[in-house]
């Protein structure tokens, strides 16, 4: 009996030491802050984990050969089902605003604000004047001229239909030899005359309106408008100063038309295209948008091989600012009928060739594990789709099953 627990109790012994050593050695590393230190020390970890799985499963198989059946504790089970499937590329992007302007005056003069920062305006909107130097004045003596030739318009064409009248009859009477040839040639001259007059005034009209219209065209430049519905985000220029065509007055901001944009690889130029899923995640605001790509640019940047795509947004409430942060995914594969496992439940043998285990001779909570050999395809997040060696209907041994080994008995839960 003594040689049988003698070792056991030396392998306890140093396995005791170790383990303080072991103890001693990791608190010292998390003591002094040491990342470098601790990765290494998880490495060495972890290949002694896997030197006893290795030993554990040398141990089993013997048994299994010995005629001993080992039966694993409880395991979980997860009967495969095909499902949709879809790999993302994930990416940086930058949201900016499709509106975003810095208002001009288009003439010379003092400012009048009519605006603060934060206020909401519409298109159109009189959000500023500059003085006009007199053109309103200018503009009411030229529509007074316009209002004075038109009045004067009237008054011809009224003595020109009076001369057309006295025409015609005059024509009628002298074809009928009544009355005399100079009362025919005077009433003709007479409307010739007046028609002249008419095309004159007509002529003066229009030159005055042309006038008018140009005071005018001057007088609105001195409004200063919004181009779009937006908010006032900043205001550089106050009431009272002296502005002039170029200068900045306000930053306008229309935080509705909005859009996150993102450099995609070259490598995904024929799978990236107008129309593909994208989900964009703000992670400040731990908001996310679903969304597809409105448009891609015709170039690639050869500093960097990336082509730019555009995403739209919907902004409710005005929360996403521009130059905001964003993580974007874009869809670039998708398989409607996938056979998808858990990642963390595959994994690779000596020869790196990937596998997991499946419960057969299932009876009751009775089974067998059998290790079977996959082929693996895309992966999206914690999942990864298998090509081949599993089915629909298989049933894939999820918790527990990295201690199997293959043909060993599993209780399942």
């Amino acid at each position: 009996m003594k040689k049988i627990f003698l070792p056991i109790l030396l392998s306890l012994a140093v396995i005791s030491c170790k383990k303080e050593n072991t103890d001693d050695t990791l608190a010292d590393l998390i003591a002094k802050k040491d990342v470098k230190g601790l990765q290494a020390y998880r490495d060495q970890q972890q290949k002694r984990v896997d030197s006893i799985n290795a030993l554990i499963e040398n141990v089993d198989q013997n048994l299994s050969t010995f005629g001993v059946n080992q039966t694993q504790g409880f395991v979980s089970i997860l009967p495969l089902e095909l499902t949709n499937f879809a790999h993302y590329i994930e990416l940086q992007g930058n949201v900016t605003t499709d509106q975003d302007v810095a208002v001009q005056p288009q003439m010379p003069g003092t400012l009048t604000l009519y605006v603060r920062q934060g206020q909401y305006v519409g298109a159109g909107q009189v959000i500023g004047r500059v003085a006009d130097g007199g053109l309103a004045d200018q503009l009411k003596q030229a529509q007074i001229q316009v209002s004075a030739v038109n009045a004067q318009l009237q008054q011809v064409k009224s003595a020109s239909e009076l001369a057309k009248i006295t025409y015609e009859k005059q024509a009628s009477l002298w074809k009928q030899k009544i009355g005399s040839e100079i009362q025919f040639l005077q009433a003709k001259t007479n409307y010739e005359s007046s028609v002249k007059q008419v095309s004159a005034v007509q002529s003066q009209v229009a030159a005055t309106q042309k006038a008018a219209d140009a005071v005018a065209a001057t007088l609105s430049k001195t409004a200063i408008r919004a181009p779009f519905s937006g908010v006032i985000d900043e205001v550089m220029q106050q009431t009272g100063q002296v502005v002039s065509p170029g200068m900045p007055i306000v930053k306008l901001i229309n935080l509705t038309a909005m859009r996150v944009e993102a450099k995609v690889p070259e490598t995904y130029l024929s799978n990236v295209k107008a129309g593909t899923s994208v989900i964009v995640d703000f992670p400040m605001l731990k908001k996310t948008i679903n969304s597809r790509v409105r448009l891609t640019s015709n170039f690639i940047n050869p500093a960097n091989r990336t082509f730019t795509i555009q995403v739209p947004i919907a902004n409710q409430g005005g929360i996403i600012k521009p130059n905001l942060l964003a993580k974007v995914k874009i869809e670039d594969y998708f398989n409607p009928n996938a056979i998808v496992v858990p990642s963390q439940y595959i994994y690779e043998d000596a020869a790196y060739k990937a596998f997991v285990f499946v419960a057969k001779n299932v009876n009751g909570n009775q089974g067998v594990a059998k290790k079977v050999f996959i082929t693996k395809g895309e992966k999206s997040e914690n999942s990864i789709e298998i090509k081949s060696g599993l089915n629909k209907g298989d049933i894939l041994i999820t918790d527990g099953s990295k201690t199997l080994v293959d043909g060993q008995k599993i209780k399942i839960q």
